[in-house]
């Protein structure tokens, strides 16, 4: 009944004339011959319930809300319930928040030492989007994304890590408190102030406009005096409401054709941050994009590219030409360091070693600890 949970309901019926009259009006009433009764339960097959009886069912007020419509032979409408039902329940596990075992994973999972120690004590922003709730990836990758990134710090002691949506981080003279952000998937307007915000920006005003322009603006200035960017993932989504956002990490998004196991190309091999894989080609599975203007090899340092020998081309929505499908590189803004990786949607990457130290290497190279090439190729 919906994609991701199957939801079976059937009712007990002792009334084996009206199970018969509801199963001709299936048929189109191609037969009026008597059918056979069956007796059925209730299933619930998603450890929701365990096989309740009908009786059981009239306990409850979801039981006899069912109930009611199938005394009521309303097949239409029961069925369209039971969907939205399905889609709730969907949903709900959809948002589903870090987990204590997801935690353990993380932690068992994060480097235990880190390639570089750091020049001097570092402060990083991890910066989840103020609209959270219009977020695709609310539930299931952002809450574990943000523990890794700070798991990475603590277990480390080369930086402290900063969760937060709070957008007064943004003006200038509270980024300065930090060497570099991590754009946790964080898609949507940032930088425009929420309702629930703007009283904290008040002594700019109540034009919205205004108050977005400022909060863009500083965050360029602060990325273009010698700061750092770590961006994954649909943090590149932010672009559609930031066209100069787009320009800071190097493309824009053009949809992700393959959500499967991909074929990885390392590009530079002797690269520091593509160590975590042994500057070998490797294979994973994840919800991949590809990448549009401004993408160009020309203003990049492309560090890993999908493989296309061994990878499958003939998915939909393919809209590039030239067959270059990159999925992570480093790039200068200014003085500043930007790196963008394609990983970080199916919530068991956040418990990969492999990908954990990358993000932490990554981390290393946008402070300016850990060094390496930047100039585009």
């Amino acid at each position: 009944m919906c994609a991701w949970q199957y939801l079976v309901l059937k009712m007990k019926t002792d009334d084996g004339q009206g199970e018969a009259e509801s199963r001709r009006r299936e048929t189109g009433g191609l037969h009026n011959q008597r059918l056979p009764v069956r007796r059925n339960r209730l299933s619930l097959p998603i450890n929701l319930v365990s096989r309740p009886t009908a009786s059981s069912l009239q306990s409850t007020a979801l039981g006899r809300y069912f109930t009611k419509f199938a005394v009521l032979r309303r097949p239409v409408l029961f069925t369209l319930t039971l969907t939205l039902l399905c889609l709730l329940v969907v949903s709900v596990q959809a948002r589903a928040d870090l987990t204590p075992d997801q935690e353990r994973k993380i932690r068992e999972a994060a480097p235990e030492k880190a390639t570089v120690s750091p020049k001097q004590p570092r402060r990083v922003l991890i910066w989840n989007t103020p609209y959270m709730e219009k977020s695709p990836h609310k539930g299931y990758t952002i809450p574990q994304g943000a523990f890794a990134m700070k798991v990475l710090g603590e277990k480390t002691g080369v930086f402290t890590g900063v969760i937060s949506d709070d957008q007064t981080l943004l003006l200038p003279e509270n980024l300065k408190q930090f060497d570099a952000i991590v754009m946790n998937n964080s898609c949507g307007p940032w930088t425009t102030p929420t309702d629930e915000a703007m009283p904290r920006f008040a002594r700019f005003g109540t034009d919205k406009s205004k108050i977005t322009a400022l909060l863009q603006k500083s965050f360029l200035n602060w990325v273009r005096s010698g700061h750092g960017v770590v961006a994954y993932h649909y943090a590149i989504g932010a672009g559609r409401h930031w066209p100069e956002l787009n320009e800071l990490l190097g493309a824009s998004c053009g949809g992700h054709p393959w959500n499967e196991e991909i074929g990885v190309h390392v590009d530079d091999p002797q690269h520091p941050l593509t160590a975590a894989y042994g500057g070998k080609d490797f294979r994973i599975t994840e919800e991949v994009f590809q990448y549009l203007e401004p993408y160009s090899r020309k203003k990049l340092h492309v560090l890993l590219s999908i493989d296309t020998s061994s990878t499958d081309m003939t998915v939909k929505w393919l809209r590039r030409t030239d067959g270059d499908y990159a999925l992570a590189w480093v790039k200068p803004y200014g003085n500043g360091r930007v790196f963008y990786s394609e990983f970080g949607h199916r919530t068991e990457r956040w418990w990969d070693p492999v990908m954990l130290r990358f993000y932490l290497d990554a981390i290393q190279f946008a402070v300016g600890d850990l060094d390496g090439p930047i100039d585009p190729e």
